[in-house]
């Protein structure tokens, strides 16, 4: 094994933890008239784990509680701007890439999404610097379950499918996709999937480590 790419959101962001920080925060900086455990339940519904596109969802939040076109617009824009500043990465992330890179693993992410936002939400978590490459499905005009997006990931490392793995939480963006194209798959469980196809399942970052034959030495 050479290299191994990762899903950014749910597999090193721990996207539902940040989001819950962030509506906490968002709710209380504009005063919303609902009250606080309201507003977070309902943007965590209507984001359906990051698959709704933000400005959709505080649509219909601004419709939901007849906020003004104003208002629905300055909400937006607060997650554009100040998401990434919330980021909660999952446990031993750092620690984790860490020890990948001192064994000389090549590592790469592939992500779907706005690059902005991603970058910002890379940047945030002090990561950028262990990815030999980057691909964010945007900037790329590729995104997962497309191939394509993993072979170029791949081409980009110098690596054959064969010589890589794939981390991921979601069952078909991540891992099915990642195992059409031959890659060995490694599965982050997270709660909403089951049965799903992989090679190998972790619930957290770690035992990656273990999988790999990763020793923890200086």
């Amino acid at each position: 094994m050479k290299a191994i790419l990762f899903d950014l959101d749910g597999t090193l962001l721990n996207r539902e933890a940040t989001l819950l920080v962030f509506c906490k925060a968002q709710h209380q900086k504009f005063k919303l008239p609902l009250t606080q455990e309201e507003f977070v339940k309902r943007v965590v519904e209507l984001d359906a784990n990051g698959y709704v596109p933000k400005d959709i969802v505080y649509r219909q939040i601004a419709k939901d509680i007849d906020l003004s076109a104003e208002m629905e617009k300055l909400l937006f824009e607060d997650y554009i701007n100040h998401f990434h500043k919330f980021c909660v990465p999952f446990e031993g992330l750092i620690e984790t890439l860490t020890l990948l890179k001192r064994q000389n693993f090549l590592l790469g992410l592939i992500s779907n999404g706005r690059h902005a936002g991603q970058q910002a939400s890379i940047e945030a978590l002090s990561i950028e610097s262990f990815f030999d490459v980057v691909l964010i499905s945007e900037s790329q005009g590729l995104s997962k379950p497309d191939a394509a997006i993993f072979e170029r990931g791949l081409e980009r490392l110098n690596v054959k499918a064969s010589e890589a793995c794939y981390v991921g939480d979601h069952p078909i963006n991540d891992i099915e996709a990642a195992r059409k194209v031959g890659l060995m798959t490694i599965w982050k469980r997270n709660g909403q999937y089951k049965d799903i196809l992989a090679d190998k399942e972790i619930d957290t970052l770690p035992e990656i480590l273990s999988i790999l034959k990763v020793r923890n030495s200086t």
